[in-house]
């Protein structure tokens, strides 16, 4: 399984500052995954559910997820029920055995979903989005995995740990569950980005 031993490299949008931060190596570790890697083994192509978090001394907060199998890479969604102006969080996993066949256009499709959710960005955070990712999954001869943890503006600060943790965790479980996957080619993917699912 090559997936578990290729370097991690995390990008991170800071919606708040408009700016993104990183690159930084992460560990591959499924500490505090497996339950929802194991959720997203049983299904086809794309997972929802929920998981609650606290910090200690404070109320628990569930969040809902959800991860999709886009055939080039994995995209995931970290969300808290009836929170306004849109996810608050948004998970993009590109595995290193991956890179290769990433679709030219997907730095523009990612940027599109991300604002079909969550409406108008402020300005000039579309551009900075795209060409960021643009520009690292254009190396396409470069090893590793990929992941960018993009925040959004409508995150309350008070939650923003745990909301990266989430994101974290939904990165370790899509690069198991990306992998595994590839490891069983007759598997069918779209290719789609959810939102243009009909």
């Amino acid at each position: 399984m090559p997936w578990r031993n290729a370097r991690i490299e995390l990008h991170g949008w800071d919606a708040h500052e408009h700016a993104w931060h990183g690159p930084d190596e992460l560990t591959f570790s499924l500490d505090g995954c497996r339950r929802i890697l194991q959720r997203m083994r049983e299904v086809p192509g794309s997972w929802y559910g929920t998981a609650r978090c606290q910090e200690p001394g404070e109320v628990p907060v569930e969040f809902c997820l959800s991860a999709h199998d886009l055939h080039d890479a994995g995209l995931a969604v970290v969300d808290i029920e009836a929170s306004p102006g849109g996810p608050l969080h948004f998970v993009v996993v590109v595995p290193a055995q991956r890179r290769a066949r990433v679709r030219p256009d997907f730095a523009f499709e990612c940027v599109s979903f991300l604002r079909f959710l969550e409406g108008q960005p402020s300005q000039g955070s579309e551009l900075a989005i795209h060409d960021h990712l643009h520009a690292l999954l254009d190396r396409r001869s470069t090893g590793g995995t990929l992941v960018f943890s993009i925040g959004s503006h409508a995150a309350p600060p008070e939650a923003h740990r745990l909301i990266l943790l989430q994101a974290e965790r939904l990165a370790m479980s899509m690069i198991a569950w990306l992998g595994e996957r590839d490891e069983k080619p007759s598997r069918c993917r779209t290719g789609a980005l959810p939102h243009s699912t009909t």
